[in-house]
C-alpha cells in the first residue's frame, strides 16, 4: 500500500487535480479529496476519477470547472467532466469535513485529504482498516440510513477481497431485510458490480442473498455434491470454480481467445447463473423409496429468474441469458453421459444456444469440478469438442438456410403463417443435419410442401 507520505507526488500525475487547486485558492475554499479516490490512490489502484468535497456551495465550484449536471435531486452534488476525468463535486455547505466523513459509508473511505495545505484527516483509522484488509462499517446508523450500504460492502469484499469486520457482518445481516425498501435499480447496479469482480463467491453471504433472492436459503436443505455439506456449498463452490476457470481457459484448446472475449462479455450474468442454477431444487424435490429426483428444477429456475430478474431491473437481454442457462445447464452432463455425442446432437445444441453454448459448457465444468473437486477430463473433451463443433459451423448456426423471400421466389407463395411452419421444419431439418445446403432445403421443402394450407399468389 502507497505510505500517505507519498501522495503529494501521485496527485500530480492527474491532471485535473492542478485546476481544482488553483480554483480553490483563487475563491478561498477549502477542497478535499474524499471516498473511493482516496482509498484507490492508497491501494495503488488506477484513478478514474475524482470524488471533491468543497466548503461552501458545490454546485457553485462544478460550475467553475465546466459543463456539469447535478448526480441526485435536491442534493448539493455535480458531476464535471475535465480532461477526460469525472469529477464529482459535494458541497459541504456549513457542515464541516469531520462530520461530513463521519456519515459515510465504511471506515475506509471516511478519509480526506485537504489539497491546499496537504493535510490528511483519517479520524476513523481507515488507513489502518486498509493496511489490514478490513471493511468496517461507521456504526449501526448508516446502515439503517441507507441498507444499500450492505450490498456496497458486499461488493467492497469482491472486488478487494477484504473481511468484513464481525460486528459489521452481525449489522449486515440483521438489516438484511430493509434491503427490500430499498429501489430495485440500486440493487441492481450493486449486484452487477458484484458479480463483475474477479472474487465474487467470497461476498455470497447466504442470510444476504435470501433477501433478494427468495430461497436462496432453503438449498441448505438439500444434500450436495462429494465434497459439499450441502446444496448452498455446491453453489458458491460453482461459483467459485467458474473464477477459477477463467484465469486460463487452455483447457479447451485453440479456442482461448475467442472464449476469453466471450467471458469478458457475459462475465457477470454467467457467473449469477453459476450461483442459482440449482435453486429450484428444493422446491423440485421428489422422494421415491431410496432415490431422490429432481425433475423440471431445470425449467422452474428459468423461469422463475424471468420474474425475479425483471422484479430487480435486470435487462431483458440479462434475463433471457440467465434463464437460458439454467433451463439448459443439464443438457451438456446428459450429452457427456452417453457413449457417443453424435454430430446430431451437437448441431442441435449449437443450434438452441448459438455461441452462448460456450457459456453453458464453462457452466457445465465449473458445476462439475464443485460437484467432485476435480476437473473431469471427460466432460472437458466432450465441452471442447462442442465448442469448436460451434465454431466450425458459425456461419451456418447464425444464418438460416432459407427466408419467406425465398418461399415466395421459389413456389409463388404469399406470406402468411403457413411461412412459419414451413420455416421451422427446415430448420428442424437443418439442425439435425438432414440438410446441409440451401439447395437441398429447397428440395425439401418442394417434397414436404403438399398437405399445407397454401395459397399461392
Amino acid at each position: 500500500m502507497i505510505k500517505k507520505q507519498n501522495l503529494e507526488s501521485l496527485l500530480r500525475k492527474i491532471k485535473p487535480i492542478k485546476k481544482i487547486k488553483d480554483y480553490a485558492d483563487k475563491a478561498n475554499k477549502k477542497v478535499y479529496l474524499v471516498g473511493g479516490m482516496l482509498r484507490d490512490l492508497l491501494l495503488g489502484f488506477e484513478i478514474c476519477d475524482i470524488d471533491i468535497a468543497i466548503s461552501g456551495k458545490g454546485q457553485d465550484f462544478a460550475k467553475v470547472l465546466g459543463r456539469n449536471f447535478r448526480l441526485k435531486k435536491g442534493l448539493d452534488e455535480f458531476r464535471v467532466t475535465s480532461e477526460g476525468v469525472d469529477i464529482d463535486v459535494s458541497g459541504l455547505g456549513s457542515t464541516e469535513i469531520l462530520e461530513d466523513l463521519g456519515r459515510r459509508d465504511f471506515t475506509i473511505n471516511a478519509m480526506a485529504y485537504n489539497l491546499l495545505d496537504k493535510r490528511f484527516i483519517d479520524p476513523f483509522n481507515g488507513v489502518k482498516d486498509l493496511e489490514n484488509g478490513i471493511i468496517r462499517t461507521m456504526g449501526r446508523k448508516n446502515i439503517v440510513e441507507d441498507s444499500c450500504r450492505i450490498l456496497r460492502g458486499l461488493r467492497f469484499r469482491a472486488y478487494l477481497g477484504f473481511e468484513i469486520e464481525e460486528n459489521t457482518e452481525d449489522l449486515f445481516k440483521e438489516y438484511a431485510g430493509k434491503l427490500a425498501e430499498v429501489a430495485p435499480e440500486r440493487i441492481h447496479f450493486e449486484l452487477t458490480a458484484l458479480f463483475n469482480a474477479d472474487k465474487a463467491h467470497l461476498a455470497v453471504f447466504p442470510e444476504i442473498f435470501d433477501k433478494i433472492f427468495p430461497g436462496f436459503l432453503k438449498m441448505k436443505e438439500i444434500k450436495g455434491g462429494k465434497i459439499s455439506e450441502n446444496l448452498l456449498e455446491h453453489s458458491i463452490l460453482t461459483l467459485e470454480k467458474m473464477e477459477n476457470l477463467s484465469k486460463d481457459f487452455s483447457l479447451f484448446g485453440n479456442h482461448k481467445k475467442k472464449i476469453e472475449a466471450y467471458y469478458s462479455e457475459n462475465k457477470t450474468a454467467l457467473k449469477i447463473a453459476a450461483l442459482l442454477h440449482d435453486i429450484k431444487k428444493p422446491d423440485a424435490m421428489e422422494v421415491d423409496g431410496d432415490e431422490v429426483h429432481f425433475y423440471g428444477h431445470d425449467k422452474m429456475a428459468s423461469d422463475w429468474f424471468k420474474k425475479i430478474g425483471k422484479e430487480l431491473k435486470f435487462s431483458a437481454d440479462e434475463r433471457n441469458y440467465i434463464s437460458k442457462l439454467m433451463l439448459h445447464h443439464m443438457w451438456i452432463h446428459l450429452l457427456a453421459a452417453q457413449q457417443e455425442v453424435t454430430e446430431r446432437a451437437k448441431r442441435r445444441l449449437c443450434f438452441e444456444l448459438e455461441s452462448d453454448v460456450i457459456g453453458l459448457a464453462l457452466l457445465s465444468c465449473a458445476d462439475q469440478t464443485a460437484t467432485t473437486g476435480v476437473i473431469d477430463p471427460h466432460l472437458t473433451e466432450v465441452c471442447k469438442d462442442i465448442i469448436g463443433y460451434y465454431f466450425s459451423m458459425k456461419d451456418e448456426v447464425e444464418k438460416p438456410l432459407l427466408k419467406g423471400r425465398d418461399l415466395i421466389a421459389n413456389f409463388n407463395l404469399s406470406p402468411g403463417p403457413v411461412f412459419g411452419e414451413i420455416l421451422s421444419k427446415v430448420q428442424m431439418a437443418y439442425e439435425e443435419g438432414r440438410i446441409k445446403t440451401k439447395e437441398e432445403a429447397l428440395e425439401f421443402v418442394k417434397k414436404n410442401i403438399k398437405g399445407l394450407d397454401i395459397k399461392e399468389v
